[in-house]
């Protein structure tokens, strides 16, 4: 994908998002809390880690992070109205606006990555990846996720004008992750969880 065609489809999410704050910030079924919960425990957080939450959105991840007791919660999302309200929720994170394929991070500083119910819509996934990596510390762990499945991901595109791609299958993925040193330690595709954990080498 071209530069300026990313740029594109990334202003029009950030638009899109931006409207769409209220249909996001609601209280999510026990039965989706429980998948996030498997989501972020999947990730092994230790405490004392610095986890960055990616495409934050309202911060339905944080609290689940939080009780991990990590050091430091970076959360990036592109739409300002999400972040604001995540703010109100969540004054302790380390927020920024930002598209992930340009972090405002240093490398090797952050030990998890979460990318939760949103890599369908990011337009050009390998430069995501790589801002994984280059930010990763060695050993730093990649989660690619929804707690809907990849079937819903498949349904959504049909009625939206969002930008939306399918998840990728581990076949898939993985020739991106080795040409990252990244290597897929689980993967988990079923009717309502999609989960990935990419490990970077060490």
């Amino acid at each position: 994908m071209k530069p300026e065609e990313a740029l594109r489809i990334a202003a029009h999410q950030r638009q899109r998002f931006n409207q769409l704050v209220e249909t996001f910030d609601v209280v999510q079924p026990d039965a989706v809390i429980d998948r996030l919960r498997q989501i972020v425990a999947a990730a092994e957080l230790q405490t004392g880690d610095v986890v960055l939450d990616v495409g934050t959105g309202v911060g339905v991840l944080i609290p689940l992070i939080g009780s991990y007791c990590p050091s430091v919660i970076l959360a990036c999302d592109l739409s300002e109205r999400m972040l604001a309200r995540l703010h109100q929720k969540h004054a302790h994170v380390w927020a920024m606006q930002a598209d992930i394929v340009e972090a405002p991070l240093a490398a090797a500083i952050v030990d998890v990555i979460f990318m939760n119910a949103m890599f369908g819509n990011i337009a050009d996934k390998p430069a995501a990846c790589r801002e994984a990596a280059r930010v990763l510390r060695p050993g730093g762990r990649l989660i690619v996720s929804h707690p809907e499945g990849r079937e819903f991901v498949a349904r959504l595109r049909t009625n939206t004008d969002l930008f939306i791609e399918p998840l990728p299958t581990r076949e898939e993925f993985e020739p991106l992750a080795a040409g990252l040193s990244f290597q897929v330690t689980a993967y988990r595709d079923e009717p309502k969880l999609y989960l990935l954990v990419a490990q970077k080498n060490l």
